[in-house]
């Protein structure tokens, strides 16, 4: 029968759709898909549902897996929407989706058709449909951008997301909207432009205060952040004193999208425009702060510019996007080695967070030891394996008889009603025979969804112990020998999330450097033993 999983995306045509209130679309589709696979009896053993919407493969993490699982030959089709679902990118994406599913000669099931990628008929149809994707996506991309520069000019604000400080508001009589500030957080932010410029008071004396001290300070105040976080960042605060918003302007075009290429793939960054190339206007909204004093900042900064961040060809990390403070939540990062150091360290880089950092050697030595010991958790012989295949036949087979009686007692249910119609049942018997019938309906429904709740944990031991266990041992093999791209790849097919935490600094003598926790989870869980 094979192995099917269902990759859900939305569109921008659904999020308007949203807005107007026609419901949430990925629940939609998958109900959809779902229907759609018990019609075609396709057994679907996992869901990808991205969650954020990226223009290129890149910045769609679920399609990343999905991607890397179908060129390994682990799917023999994957149920979407429509075609277009897979790869709205340019040409290198769309010949990387089909080569993916051609190669490993994975179907791509939708509502309306099946599509073989190694059919010819069917290879240049989906080829188009990517093509005509992109085409699509690129005409209404520019379509919008225009209209939002427009907007823009016309001093409306355009973003998304409102600075701290307002609330975004629709206009009256017109399209577009505006600002209203919320004065409870412009009082914040009037503080945070007079500790910057002027100052605030520590211990009896004024002293100036720099992002991250800022930083530091709202956090130990108890301030929530711009999205209402626990944790301010030093970044959240350097981009406030540079944001003009805040003087009743709206920028459009400072941080420019650039594309570039590295060794693993294509990547977007955004780049501060340089030389006063974006655009700046009176905005509809009210100011909070005076000229006077943002130009105070502005001058300040350009005194004691940040330190640049060079580009990264390569990624170092190989616990980016899995391993987060247990104190804040926030992702871990890996500092380079800095003076004496002769590693890098991993460490918590929000600002008041007390997560005391560790050498990276110490942390990666622990994971790999945690893995070790899920091997021997997961791992069982060849027989349990083929008592489990049994196990789930028989359930199947369970299962199936008890629907065969179900639809009979529901003829005879029905039969029942039409007795009762034509007279031949008088009132009383009807309720009886009735009442019986649906009562066994009833009880024979309560135990099929149980037996199905038990094939559902067969399915998903046998997956733990064909699957999961082999892959933590290939990983284990070869992880020395891989980049550190690649073991961030392996590492988030086997787990789910991992959280760092030390409370005792390692440079004490009578304290072990390696005295921290670290808890990780697994991408199955462990009732597969």
């Amino acid at each position: 029968m094979g192995e099917y999983c269902i990759y859900l995306r939305k569109s921008r045509a659904d999020l308007e759709a949203e807005a107007h209130g026609e419901g949430e679309t990925l629940s939609r589709h998958k109900a959809a898909l779902t229907e759609l696979a018990q019609r075609l009896n396709l057994p679907i053993s996992k869901i990808y549902q991205e969650v954020v919407s990226g223009e290129l493969i890149a910045e769609r993490p679920e399609m990343q897996k999905l991607l890397f699982e179908v060129s390994a030959g682990r799917w023999d089709g994957v149920l979407v929407m429509e075609i277009q679902r897979l790869a709205r990118g340019d040409t290198i994406d769309q010949g990387l989706v089909a080569q993916a599913f051609k190669y490993s000669d994975t179907k791509i099931i939708t509502p309306i058709k099946i599509y073989n990628p190694n059919d010819e008929m069917d290879e240049e149809y989906v080829e188009f449909s990517l093509f005509m994707s992109r085409r699509e996506f690129t005409t209404t991309n520019r379509r919008l951008m225009r209209g939002r520069e427009a907007s823009a000019k016309e001093g409306k604000y355009v973003g998304s997301v409102p600075p701290y400080g307002y609330k975004k508001v629709k206009l009256e009589n017109e399209k577009g909207f505006t600002l209203e500030i919320i004065e409870e957080q412009a009082k914040i932010v009037r503080m945070i432009f007079e500790w910057y410029t002027d100052g605030a008071e520590i211990n009896g004396e004024k002293k100036r205060l720099g992002p991250h001290a800022i930083a530091v300070r709202l956090n130990e105040l108890g301030i929530k952040s711009v999205v209402g976080k626990d944790y301010w960042t030093i970044y959240g605060v350097k981009n406030m004193l540079m944001n003009p918003v805040y003087i009743g302007k709206i920028r459009w075009g400072y941080r420019k999208v650039k594309r570039v290429v590295t060794p693993e793939g294509k990547k977007k960054t955004r780049e501060f425009a340089e030389g006063g190339d974006y655009l700046l206007v009176d905005g509809l909204h009210e100011a909070i702060l005076s000229d006077e004093v943002f130009e105070k900042a502005q001058t300040l900064h350009a005194e004691n510019p940040p330190t640049p961040i060079k580009y990264r060809s390569k990624s170092q990390n190989p616990f980016a996007g899995l391993l987060y403070c247990a104190k804040c939540n926030h992702a871990m990062s890996m500092r380079a080695p800095s003076g004496r150091q002769t590693s890098a360290y991993i460490g918590c880089n929000t600002a008041g967070c007390n997560n005391i950092a560790s050498p990276f050697p110490l942390v990666e030595q622990r994971l790999l030891s945690i893995l070790r010991g899920w091997i021997s958790e997961y791992d069982v012989s060849k027989e349990q394996l083929e008592q489990e295949k049994i196990q789930s036949e028989d359930l199947t087979t369970a299962i199936a008889s008890l629907e065969k009686e179900v639809v009979s007692l529901k003829k005879q249910l029905d039969n029942v009603y039409t007795f009762f119609e034509r007279g031949t049942y008088s009132e009383e018997v009807f309720k009886q025979r009735s009442s019986v019938l649906e009562t066994q309906i009833s009880e024979i429904g309560g135990r099929i969804d149980t037996i199905k709740s038990e094939y559902a944990l067969a399915l998903e031991r046998q997956k733990v112990q064909t699957e999961f266990a082999p892959a933590i041992s290939r990983l284990l093999e070869t992880y020395n020998t891989l980049s550190p791209a690649e073991k961030n790849n392996w590492l988030k097919i086997i787990i789910e999330r991992a959280y760092y935490e030390k409370n005792q600094s390692g440079q004490r003598h009578d304290i072990s450097p390696d005295c921290f926790t670290l808890d990780v989870y697994p991408r199955l869980p462990k009732s597969g033993k």
